[in-house]
């Protein structure tokens, strides 16, 4: 299984334009979370609708800067507080971020992430979560701060997925290891990042540019 994963569109048209075209040759498209800018509903469902309309099956979370309001479109799956399996793989997803200092649309206290991921069960082999887990390199910041989830990394260490697959920490692109989890943060789209994961036994990710 071959999937392409982005994060952060941040509200940039041309990201939506070589998506197409780039996603129809993947199984599977992740994104995770901020598609746009401070909450533009008019962008949020145009850009979801556009890649239903291109037949592109899509997994996503809402990010921070996301209005949340569940989606309807084919092959479109918000998985904020879900559970699907695709390819024999189980995949859930938490959107939003812990909260920061710039009070943007979607922020969940601790206790409100703690509740939505006790409700996943042992076996998850996938984890979608706009906020990188605490500690590690895919939530540091340039000033050399953690700002990362602490319950996304202690839903982690419990259940062990496979890997997660992040954003939030635009300059924290990258991988790093988390016990026996690999934390993916594939960089803003915005910016062309994006990666690709082939999931053969043990994933093997390839973090590339436009």
């Amino acid at each position: 299984m071959n999937l392409l994963a982005i994060t952060d569109i941040h509200g940039r048209n041309q990201v939506l334009k070589w998506l197409i075209k780039l996603a129809k040759d993947f199984e599977l498209l992740v994104i995770a979370g901020d598609v746009t800018d401070w909450g533009d509903k008019d962008f949020f469902i145009n850009f979801y609708k556009t890649l239903s309309d291109n037949n592109i099956i899509t997994f996503f979370v809402p990010g921070n800067h996301d209005p949340y309001n569940k989606l309807t479109f084919p092959k479109i799956t918000d998985l904020h507080g879900e559970l699907r399996t695709f390819n024999s793989l189980i995949f859930c997803g938490i959107g939003g971020s812990n909260p920061t200092p710039f009070n943007t649309p979607f922020e969940l206290k601790d206790e409100q992430a703690i509740d939505l991921l006790s409700k996943f069960s042992n076996r998850i082999d996938v984890l979608i979560s706009h906020a990188s887990p605490f500690g590690t390199k895919c939530d540091l910041t340039y000033k050399g701060n953690h700002i990362g989830s602490k319950p996304v990394r202690s839903f982690i260490e419990k259940v062990k997925p496979k890997f997660v697959i992040s954003g939030h920490v635009h300059e924290a692109r990258g991988m790093d290891v988390l016990g026996e989890t690999l934390i993916i943060n594939p960089g803003p789209a915005m910016n062309g990042f994006y990666a690709i994961i082939s999931i053969n036994g043990k994933p093997k990710v390839d973090l590339l540019q436009l």
